[in-house]
């Protein structure tokens, strides 16, 4: 049971990362952060996307 967490610990690990590819370049390089999806509503609506 223990290592089936931690298996899938990893798993939503790797997808968070590849959903947020983006943003950690932005941050690693300095780069304009990327405008947020639509439906984050808690990011300000001039850094959505719509």
């Amino acid at each position: 049971m223990k290592r089936l967490f931690w298996i899938f610990a990893v798993i939503a690990m790797i997808c968070c990362g590849y959903v947020h590819r983006n943003v950690f370049k932005a941050l690693i390089t300095g780069e304009p952060m990327p405008k947020a999806p639509s439906w984050h509503f808690w990011v300000s609506k001039e850094n959505r996307r719509d």
